[in-house]
């Protein structure tokens, strides 16, 4: 019996749960990681517990472009930085292990995420939280704490905002999501461009992946000097488990991942 094996992600909402049936014959339900796209060949394997798991995905090649369908109407690199710079933004000071990094929220890039990423802020959720996943030439994201901890079941998940061209761009700034209406606290800081994958789509259209704000770019280094461990189990990589860290806090990372970073504390400034 064949001990591992792999399938092409169908066209599919982010974040669904596919049903596949695997070699020994068990139908499994697998939820898609929020970074796994349609096209992508996905790979399991069958660990010494006899249980199925994702042990790496190779990202596909793009479908074609419809036609009829309109390019992206990206904002450019000047816009973003005059946006940052105009009277709306609001300056976040997030303090990490390697250092502080600052982010200017555009409320009018996202007003629905700008404004639950500020309110996290004020509230102090953002304290002594694990940067758990962190991809050279990717992406940190943090925000998962223990499930016990009160800030877990404070905070309600999100509508979608709509899109509004802002590109994923190096230092963007979102909430990682499951799908629709699951965005609530987990941030992602882009580490390279990634608008050929992320928030496309025509202007208005409700998204999970509507970014709320951008990394100064004196902060740039602090960003990119934050340890990388590599990917979640989930997405094949070796790097911490949020649902360990949900369910075990940030005893797990202290004692199977030392070196992680954490964001000790975020504010306005």
């Amino acid at each position: 019996m064949a001990e591992a094996f792999s399938f092409t992600v169908p066209e599919c909402e982010q974040g669904v749960t596919l049903k596949v049936k695997a070699p020994d014959g068990v139908t499994l339900k697998i939820p898609l990681p929020e970074n796994v796209l349609p096209g992508d060949e996905l790979h399991l394997g069958k660990g010494e517990d006899e249980n199925w798991g994702i042990t790496k995905c190779l990202r596909g090649v793009p479908a074609e472009a419809d036609p009829a369908a309109p390019e992206p109407q990206w904002w450019s690199a000047a816009d973003l930085a005059s946006a940052c710079a105009g009277p709306e933004a609001v300056t976040v000071r997030l303090e990490t292990t390697k250092g502080p990094i600052l982010i200017k929220v555009v409320p009018s890039w996202a007003p629905i995420g700008a404004q639950r990423f500020l309110e996290l802020v004020a509230d102090g959720y953002y304290s002594e939280v694990a940067i758990y996943r962190a991809i050279n030439h990717g992406l940190l994201q943090f925000g998962v704490v223990k499930g016990t901890d009160p800030r877990s079941s404070q905070y309600e998940r999100l509508p979608d905002d709509p899109l509004v061209g802002i590109p994923y761009a190096e230092g963007i700034v979102g909430f990682a999501a499951a799908g629709p209406g699951t965005r609530k606290s987990t941030v992602c800081i882009m580490k390279a461009d990634f608008r050929t994958q992320l928030g496309k789509g025509a202007l208005g259209t409700p998204s999970t992946e509507t970014p709320f704000g951008m990394v100064f770019p004196e902060s740039m280094a602090v960003m990119h000097s934050i340890t990388c461990l590599g990917d979640i189990p989930q997405c094949g990589g070796k790097g911490p488990c949020p649902g360990k860290l949900e369910e075990l806090g940030n005893d797990y990372i202290h004692s199977e991942f030392p070196a992680c970073d954490f964001v000790i504390g975020a504010a306005t400034v």
